[in-house]
């Protein structure tokens, strides 16, 4: 374990290392068990329908140190329950939307679609928690955990299932901003929009006693966390609980092209198992996962 994940002298920063999109291929799990044996991922968010997610629970299993909390998917996948069970949600292939804001504007103003996501939702978790892997936290693909027809059925359903931790994605915006120079106007939007979704969500998810991190990073920039980024990053940290999403490979992959053609996957797994970041960390912040802060507020109350 790098000295950097119990470092007293580290402060009140605390860092999260996620990779999103578990199960999705073999190349992203490969990377995942590689990220965390032999570098610094502390989490990982499985897609239980996604095509290769036995796969991720097989090497999860094999992995106790690595925090598991479930990657919900309304949008770019299949379901976990038959199509025909949830037949407003997906097209004639039985897969949901391709475009997220297709899905989201559907989603919001189409009610009587809300009974299926909820089961549908339902049957993700169940999925996840039949793996017998403990579940630490919840997210979205494409963040839609946080869209406002959703996230009242999430937080019911972590309650339901005690899942103690929940993603918000609150980035600045402004860091990210300094730190690249490609499509700043989209970036600010999707800044502000996730930001205030987030300070809605934080509302809610006090309320139901979830614990939740405070800042995000690879939202706006996402597939891009190489080692460079990933160092300047650090030095940015603020106080708080800080998660930094990946979505790594060990190599190239026809399923993760087909979703993330643009990603740095390769580069953002070197980023993971670079010698630079824990000797950066050992004095910036200390490595932790949602394991670490659910047990903390749980201590605290």
């Amino acid at each position: 374990m790098p000295a950097s994940r119990r470092n007293p002298t580290a402060g009140n920063r605390k860092l999260i290392l996620t990779a999103d999109d578990f199960g999705l291929s073999p190349a992203l799990n490969a990377a995942v068990a590689l990220a965390h044996k032999y570098g610094l991922l502390t989490c990982a968010s499985l897609m239980v329908s996604a095509p290769a997610a036995a796969h991720a629970v097989a090497l999860a299993r094999q992995l106790p140190g690595l925090c598991l909390g479930l990657h919900l998917t309304l949008a770019q996948g299949r379901p976990v329950l038959p199509p025909r069970h949830v037949r407003r949600l997906v097209d004639f292939r039985g897969e949901f939307p391709k475009k997220p804001v297709t899905a989201g504007f559907r989603y919001y103003f189409k009610l009587s679609l809300l009974p299926e996501i909820r089961r549908e939702l339902a049957a993700q978790i169940e999925a996840g928690l039949h793996s017998g892997l403990r579940l630490w936290f919840l997210n979205g693909h494409l963040n839609l955990h946080l869209h406002p027809r959703i996230l009242p059925i999430v937080l019911d359903l972590a309650r339901e299932y005690q899942i103690p931790a929940i993603r918000l994605c609150r980035e600045d915006w402004r860091t990210t901003l300094a730190l690249t120079s490609n499509r700043r106007l989209p970036k600010i939007a999707q800044g502000l929009i996730f930001s205030w979704l987030s300070a809605r969500a934080r509302v809610f998810a006090d309320a139901a006693g979830l614990a939740y991190n405070d800042h995000l990073f690879g939202l706006t920039n996402d597939g891009r966390m190489t080692e460079a980024h990933l160092l300047a990053l650090i030095r940015r940290l603020k106080p708080g609980v800080t998660e930094i999403c990946f979505h790594p490979a060990l190599y190239p992959d026809p399923e993760l092209m087909r979703w993330g053609p643009g990603y740095h996957r390769q580069a953002e797994l070197a980023a993971l198992l670079s010698p630079q970041i824990p000797r950066l960390l050992a004095g910036k912040a200390v490595l932790q996962n949602f394991r670490d802060i659910a047990s903390r507020d749980i201590v605290k109350d």
